[in-house]
């Protein structure tokens, strides 16, 4: 196989399913070789990100994710992603094992958002606990002149069930949940919500609402993804 990428995911397995899901909704081929070609690394076993972040005498997810580097330098696709916001805690180490090109979510989001927002924008963090104690989305919007909306205790355990109480323990999409944590970030003064987890895209993909303004970084990561893709079918 030739002009390929490259996916790390399983960090949740629901999330990289709806990535996938997602990337295709944006593609209309008109026959199977109109496809995007890919190599999928749902790494199911790699430890849980948040965890290790908040304790790190917990497994830790940074030797086992070198590890599938490892096997994807073999394959030598074009450019690498990962659709794991959290995952992103490692996303320096991860580069410097590889020559191939990593797409940063993060960056990707945070300049994604010049076009649609302006730098007095307020916005709110729905993240896990894992990038919400390390700053990851904090950093960078901060750097770029964003203001930014923490979630309080309440809030960010709201957060927290949906992500893992719902979604990853129980496979359950709950939209009422999520519309109330993105009510809560309007009422703390966000004017628009990051959804900073892919367990959250997922909802946000589920919700036939929209209510409430959002910006969705699995989105970003997916429109960033598709334009590379797209320039690799014109290789073949």
């Amino acid at each position: 196989m030739k002009n390929f990428f490259a996916i790390l995911g399983g960090m949740g397995t629901l999330a990289t399913t709806n990535f996938l899901v997602e990337l295709n909704k944006r593609h209309q081929p008109t026959k199977d070789q109109d496809f995007f070609n890919y190599v999928l690394f749902n790494h199911a076993e790699v430890p849980d990100r948040t965890t290790y972040i908040l304790d790190h005498s917990a497994p830790n997810p940074l030797p086992v994710l070198l590890e599938d580097i490892e096997k994807i330098n073999i394959l030598k696709p074009e450019f690498i992603v990962m659709p794991c916001n959290t995952g992103h805690y490692f996303i320096e180490d991860l580069k410097k094992a590889t020559s191939i090109p990593f797409i940063n979510m993060i960056k990707e989001t945070v300049k994604a958002l010049p076009s649609t927002h302006h730098v007095k924008t307020r916005i709110g963090l729905a993240v896990t606990q894992g990038t919400l104690e390390s700053q990851l989305y904090e950093r960078e919007l901060l750097f770029n002149g964003y203001e930014v909306v923490l979630p309080d205790t309440t809030l960010q355990h709201k957060i927290n069930e949906l992500i893992y109480t719902y979604i990853k323990e129980q496979s359950i999409i709950n939209l009422f949940l999520y519309e109330e944590i993105l009510e809560d970030f309007q009422q703390l003064g966000s004017d628009v919500t990051l959804l900073g987890c892919t367990e959250l895209s997922l909802a946000n993909s589920h919700d036939p609402l929209k209510r409430f303004p959002v910006i969705d970084a699995e989105k970003i990561l997916l429109d960033r993804t598709f334009q590379l893709a797209q320039q690799l079918k014109i290789r073949v």
